[in-house]
């Protein structure tokens, strides 16, 4: 008897992404709600930046605003979550449109346009993909099938992959809850983003610190927002906002169906679960 490789290969992923996801999703804090100071000190002799007339927390709400109309947006850098570190560079537009990487111990290059994806990984998370419920042998088998090219997975499995795609409403809505008590949000001396100047607004609480750095030609997008201190530092960089965001599909003959691969029926490891697109059950996940 043989059982589809497809429900083996999406349990394996399913876990994974969502591990992604979760983790992607798990910084809301990037720009938690303050209350402002009084407006910026203009220095004397320096040109007048309609900033200068602003409070701290009215610059913020411009760079929200900004960043929730933004058609698209490319989020660079790093962050921890559970005291591992994820490295992401992703461009996401307002149709849940992306393309990029995405890095916890190993590297995974995702597309998606409408409601297809790809996606492509490195070895190593292959090897750990499958080195649970399957032999040596069968392992080394689908590392050498799949490593270096371009999986599209099972149609669930595609939205659940897709779903890191669809963060970008949610992260900008995140960066405007209620102001609290025991935080406190000023402006500091202005610097500059890979060249482009910038204002820097620094949050703080008793447990981390948060500085934005936004824009201050053109429209007042957040060029970096970093968190130092406490348990989950975060330092990402905004760019390439409202540029068209390339999803060109891999080559036909580079793109794997794993739906359409069978290996031998292995038993169901204890905690895995059936895909509702059918198929065998006994992938485990990472």
């Amino acid at each position: 008897m043989k059982h589809n490789l497809g429900n083996r290969v999406a349990n394996a992923l399913l876990c994974a992404a969502t591990t992604v996801i979760i983790t992607g999703c798990s910084t809301d804090s990037a720009a938690t709600g303050a209350k402002g100071t009084g407006p910026t000190v203009k220095k004397q002799g320096a040109p007048e930046h309609p900033f200068d007339t602003m409070t701290p927390e009215q610059i913020r709400q411009q760079s929200i605003a900004a960043a929730k109309n933004a058609a698209s947006m490319r989020w660079v850098g790093t962050f921890t979550s559970d005291g591992r570190q994820m490295e992401v560079d992703l461009a996401v537009d307002v149709h849940g449109n992306c393309e990029g990487t995405v890095n916890r111990d190993s590297v995974m290059h995702i597309i998606k346009k409408g409601s297809l994806v790809y996606f492509k990984a490195e070895e190593t998370f292959w090897r750990t993909s499958f080195s649970r419920g399957m032999t040596a042998e069968e392992t080394e088998k689908m590392v050498g099938i799949f490593t270096g090219r371009w999986v599209k997975p099972p149609r669930g499995m595609s939205k659940v992959l897709g779903n890191m795609c669809d963060t970008v409403h949610a992260r900008t809505e995140a960066l405007s809850p209620a102001p609290t008590s025991d935080v406190s949000l000023t402006r500091e001396s202005d610097t500059a983003v890979d060249g482009r100047p910038a204002a820097v607004l620094v949050e703080r609480t008793a447990t981390d610190t948060t500085t934005a750095y936004v824009a201050k030609k053109g429209k007042p997008y957040p060029l970096r927002i970093t968190i130092t201190g406490g348990d989950a530092p975060f330092d990402i960089t905004f760019t390439d906002q409202d540029k068209p965001v390339d999803t060109t599909p891999p080559p036909r003959d580079e793109i794997l169906d794993p739906t359409k691969l069978n290996v031998p029926a292995r038993r169901a490891a204890p905690h895995s679960n059936a895909s509702a697109e059918g198929g065998a059950h006994d992938l485990p996940v990472t």
